[in-house]
């Protein structure tokens, strides 16, 4: 029972409480325990009183936090983006009576309006563009092979980054007087319509052995090994798996190693 009234006490936050609390931070506690958001309350002098356990599995030990300690006023009420883990989240700053409460919230951004993004008949054009220059260097020939389409893909700043890694690795293992061939192709797989990308090129071939291994976040590239294998390539491999796709290197005939990227369209 409280000592001033015949009423219960609260019942106690089932968050980390590091100092005793006062009744106003008491009832924050409970409020941001209850959202589950990732919080930290702070004292006057902007020691540690209260952490989530929310906020705990986020950054660790609040005290070390270098966002946390960063606050030098916690009677100003302020808002900025902060970068946690690759995470891009917002850190609001909340005065209280005594202290403050400082909560997180991740930042998700919308996706491109569909308008704003180019045809992947374009990106791939933009994409070998800013590769001519060195594939000319080396004397080697850089096509387009596509079809007259409309089809869009909203992350198309990712999808630029993992052509231009398969490309650069073309033209580092084909000799001079060779070529390279940048496509894509829509499709269908069980019954849904794809995006098939491909690089082709009459360079030496993956041997089979290698085939999967390349696309391991741990394979270390040689650039002077005699053996053909690529580097970048597990981003390649993150991006078409955060998108529901899949990417392989085929050289079925013998005569070309082709990479080969499935996406799903937008």
């Amino acid at each position: 029972m409280c000592a001033k009234c015949d009423r219960p006490r609260p019942a106690k936050a089932t968050g980390t409480a590091l100092a005793p609390d006062i009744e106003t931070a008491s009832t924050i506690n409970n409020i941001l325990v209850a959202a589950g958001v990732p919080a930290v309350i702070l004292d006057c002098d902007r020691s540690v009183k209260f952490v989530t356990e929310e906020l705990k599995a986020l950054v660790g030990d609040a005290r070390s936090n270098e966002h946390i300690k960063s606050i030098n006023d916690v009677t100003r009420a302020v808002s900025m983006n902060v970068l946690i883990h690759d995470r891009k989240m917002l850190m609001s700053v909340v005065p209280l009576a005594s202290g403050a409460a400082v909560i997180f919230r991740q930042i998700i951004a919308d996706p491109p309006q569909i308008s704003d993004v180019p045809t992947v008949v374009d990106l791939i054009r933009s994409v070998v563009n800013r590769s001519i220059a060195f594939a000319e260097v080396k004397g080697i020939r850089v096509e387009i092979s596509v079809p007259e389409c409309n089809e869009r893909f909203r992350h198309h700043d990712r999808l630029s980054d993992a052509l231009s890694t398969l490309i650069d690795n073309s033209v580092h293992y084909v000799s001079a007087g060779g070529q390279v061939v940048v496509g894509v192709r829509p499709m269908e797989h069980k019954g849904k319509p794809i995006l098939l990308f491909f690089v082709m090129d009459n360079g030496p071939l993956v041997p089979e052995h290698m085939k999967h291994v390349i696309f391991e976040s741990g394979f270390i590239w040689n650039p002077s090994a005699s053996e053909r294998t690529g580097r970048g390539l597990f981003k390649v491999r993150e991006f078409s798996a955060a998108h529901g796709g899949s990417v392989w290197v085929d050289s079925k005939t013998g005569k070309a190693c082709t990479f080969f990227l499935r996406l799903n369209p937008d």
